[in-house]
């Protein structure tokens, strides 16, 4: 499918998301529903039917490396940049610089545009930004957090392994892995039914971006955020160009990463700013503004790659 064609009915179902906020048929406490439904059931069944019977390469298995990678070369930097921050704003800064909304924002226009090869790549890529959402950006937070007692000052490792076990999609994603090795062929049945499941994916997915879509961002901090703005973006960019060139794979292999290096700050960011005591209003004008900005960077991206 073309790809300007592909984002042009993708920013049509955001704006219906936002315009059914604006009248008030739907409020941002239904997008979160719609969110848990899309977490738990429709994006598990995209992943285990995509995932179950693909060819596990050994490319593959470089993906979630060059996620955690890329991500531990910005939380390096992030750390001098903000190393004077003030302590209370310093763990939330650090924290979003890195992660992506990957499952929630890039799965459904990735589909559309490049079927089942780019999501084999971009739910590879996902697994390992699912280790930096839960291990790298939650252990940021923890540390940094101005909640934290003296006596509670060492990490708890069990919080951490919670926030993992109750990931949905990266637990189905193990499953669909296992299932793959095993050689396992699904019923008839299940794969007509995660067919079913996986096709409302993308419908709900953009409907909740135009719901959550907020104009009325934070106007103090404004520094900082742009620093967290240039760091992500300038690294995603530097990186992209750089295994564009550099990776000697497909075009669709190396042009998946490129746009998942530009994706924009996951939804996880402003819970976590809630269970360390940061402030909320920030988190949520730092989501909605890479929201906005990354949907047209991923635009911009995929038309000046041409692959479609």
């Amino acid at each position: 499918m073309d790809a300007n064609y592909v984002f042009l009915l993708s920013l049509s179902i955001i704006i219906i998301g936002y315009i059914v906020k604006k009248v008030g048929i739907l409020k941002e406490e239904h997008g979160r529903i719609i969110a848990k439904l899309i977490l738990n059931v429709t994006l598990p069944a995209l992943i285990l039917e995509v995932f179950s019977n693909i060819e596990i390469q050994p490319t593959l298995l470089l993906l979630p490396l060059i996620a955690l990678g890329h991500s531990a070369i910005v939380l390096a930097f992030s750390f001098l940049i903000f190393k004077n921050a003030p302590l209370k704003k310093k763990g939330l800064f650090l924290m979003t610089t890195i992660g992506f909304n990957i499952g929630l924002f890039a799965y459904p226009m990735i589909q559309a545009i490049w079927g089942a090869n780019g999501m084999e790549y971009v739910i590879m890529f996902d697994l390992g930004n699912s280790f930096v959402v839960f291990i790298f950006a939650y252990t940021t937070g923890f540390i940094y957090s101005p909640d934290i007692k003296p006596e509670k000052d060492k990490l708890e490792i069990k919080n951490i392994l919670k926030r993992i076990i109750k990931s949905v999609p990266l637990i189905v994603l193990f499953i669909a892995i296992i299932i793959n090795l095993l050689g396992i062929i699904l019923p008839v049945f299940i794969t007509d039914l995660l067919n079913i499941l996986s096709r409302a994916n993308m419908a709900l997915t953009l409907l909740i971006l135009g719901i959550f879509i907020n104009f009325n961002f934070e106007k103090e901090s404004w520094k900082n955020i742009i620093k967290v703005l240039l760091i992500r973006y300038g690294f995603g960019f530097i990186s992209g160009i750089l295994i564009c060139f550099f990776l000697p794979f497909e075009n669709i292999y190396n042009a998946v990463i490129f746009v998942a290096l530009t994706l924009p700050i996951g939804m996880s960011a402003i819970p976590f700013s809630v269970e360390f005591g940061y402030d909320e209003r920030i988190a949520s004008t730092l989501v909605n503004l890479t929201n906005i900005i990354s949907f047209f960077l991923m635009w911009l991206v995929v038309s000046l790659l041409g692959i479609s």
